[in-house]
């Protein structure tokens, strides 16, 4: 799950410099920073080995780190919900004072170093531009998109695989095969070229599916083959996945992306008074017991609902993928939209991509193809067409 704002704020006032005097020390040092690089992308993710301390190692590859840490934080307005922004700021600027400090120790330690001079110097100009970019967090300069994965994840939290009723080959198999896989990587450059924020659900669509309605008198999934928010029954048989015994406190992680995402929509529409979530998935060309396996499947499915339309954006995709096989709400329909403004609010837009696994992956669904490249650039394409409207 993700950090309550109090934890990031105490976090980042409780991390300290320190330096490591001998062999023995170093050594530790070292293990504590295989630790920290090993869980870098959820590094405040609640784990109790990290709500106590960190020790900032004085070395490059610890400082780089950490920066990847704040960059996020600075970058991810989803995780600003219900800090003042002047607070985190503040705790951000004395952290970023800290990594100077430490970075000026090291190089009084390593000053006989030799290519010492050139390394230093970029890991001080990357400190200077995150206080740049801390100052000026309250102005966002990002697009008025947001991408939303829900089904890119293919993590269960330790603490519930037992509830799980398949041995351990079959649920790895389940997951895998029913994942969005790749999705996070088919369109990161829509992130990294063009600065699109996104909400990605870091765990398996078994553990839960952010993308079905919670209440399960609303989900048609839930109630024709068990598989709401919450599924009850496996996917490459029909059989019993899991005991129901959690169910209400795994309900906690569905809120928190929900609330991540809800929050997102509020700071572009606060921005920009318009928000468009791009909804982000792949489907395969495997039919499980619960398909239709008579719909002639497309590559690309483009879905939304009427009411929350992105005319250009559905033009676009259209023009992008004019060569392949498109379909409209076919076999797939809708985009997801946060209830608060769903069938409410005409500025929230939000439009489906189905990519079909064909297309990047290979037969098994995992590894990927060659057409991976084309597809991600044209995805990137997209990205670069849509921003030209702004």
């Amino acid at each position: 799950m993700f950090p309550q704002p109090e934890q990031i704020l105490s976090l980042l006032k409780n991390i300290e410099v320190a330096i490591p005097f001998s062999k023995e020390e170093i050594e530790q040092e070292n293990e504590i920073l295989a630790l920290i690089n090993n869980k870098q992308e959820s590094i405040f993710i609640s784990d109790n080995r990290f709500t106590l301390y960190f020790k900032l190692t004085l070395n490059y590859t610890t400082l780089h780190t950490f920066y990847r840490v704040i960059e996020k934080i600075t970058d991810d307005f989803s995780y600003h919900r219900g800090i003042k922004i002047e607070l985190l700021q503040k705790a951000l600027l004395q952290f970023s004072e800290k990594m100077i400090q430490a970075l000026d120790i090291e190089m009084n330690a390593r000053i006989a170093q030799k290519n010492c001079d050139e390394t230093i110097g970029l890991v001080r100009s990357s400190l200077e531009q995150l206080k740049t970019r801390i100052e000026n967090m309250h102005i966002d300069r990002t697009p008025p998109f947001i991408l939303h994965l829900p089904h890119a994840g293919i993590s269960i939290p330790e603490r519930y695989r037992e509830d799980y009723l398949l041995d351990s080959e079959k649920l790895t198999d389940n997951i895998y095969q029913y994942a969005d896989y790749k999705t996070d990587s088919l369109y990161a450059l829509l992130k990294t070229r063009y600065k699109f924020q996104s909400v990605c659900n870091p765990y398996s669509r078994l553990f839960i599916d952010p993308e079905r309605f919670f209440d399960d008198e609303q989900e048609s999934m839930q109630q024709k083959y068990g598989l709401g928010w919450f599924y009850e029954n496996a996917i490459l048989e029909k059989k019993l996945l899991r005991a129901t015994k959690n169910k209400s406190a795994i309900a906690t992680y569905y809120h928190e992306h929900h609330n991540r995402l809800e929050f997102l929509v509020e700071h572009k529409l606060n921005s920009y008074d318009t928000c468009t979530i791009i909804d982000c998935h792949s489907f395969s060309n495997e039919r499980y017991w619960f398909h239709d396996k008579n719909i002639e499947l497309p590559d690309i499915c483009i879905g939304y609902d009427e009411f929350h339309k992105d005319e250009k954006l559905v033009k676009t995709i259209k023009e992008v993928f004019k060569e392949y096989k498109v379909s409209i709400n076919s076999p797939y329909a809708g985009s997801l939209v946060p209830t608060k403004y769903y069938m409410k609010d005409k500025r929230v837009k939000s439009v489906m991509i189905e990519v079909n696994k064909k297309l990047y992956l290979k037969d098994d669904n995992i590894t990927l193809s060659k057409g991976f490249k084309d597809i991600s650039s044209k995805i990137s394409l997209i990205g670069k067409i849509v921003t030209e409207f702004i």
